[in-house]
């Protein structure tokens, strides 16, 4: 009786432990989210960045990088996470989006990247990189 007992609670354990262990996925039916275009505008110290995405489920969001441009290698450095707009339901498909970025003085460049999101952890490809510096202003 007690082979039997160990026996039946072995074949339970193997048909239980058996399967996907992950909560049930989402369906997807549309696009992962893109980037239609962006276009930029540099401005004394300010870059505005115009951008429009469509695609994406649950809402569209966007992640800014930006990197300093080294002076000699004429090269960006390291990437780092500027900006990030979570996804949003209220952002949707091709809702153009600004953003208003301030750019310090001097004689430093940036180069910057964008990319979109949506609520289901996809996203789009990276940007072409846009090059900005503050404008010198003389009097």
């Amino acid at each position: 009786m007690r082979k039997f007992l160990l026996l039946f609670i072995m074949a339970a354990f193997v048909l239980v432990g058996c399967g996907r262990k992950e909560p049930p996925q989402p369906i997807v039916d549309n696009a992962p989210p893109a980037i239609v275009s962006i276009t930029h505008l540099i401005s004394g110290n300010s870059l505005k960045l115009d951008i429009e995405m469509s695609g994406g489920s649950g809402g569209i969001g966007y992640q800014i990088d930006r990197a300093e441009m080294d002076p000699y290698c004429k090269c960006p450095g390291t990437w780092r996470r500027y900006y990030e707009e979570l996804p949003n339901p209220k952002n949707f498909d091709k809702s153009p989006i600004s953003k208003l970025i301030n750019l310090r003085g001097g004689d430093l460049e940036y180069v910057f990247r964008v990319r979109a999101t949506d609520a289901l952890g996809r996203f789009s490809g990276w940007s072409k990189p846009i090059r900005a510096r503050a404008e010198a202003f003389y009097e």
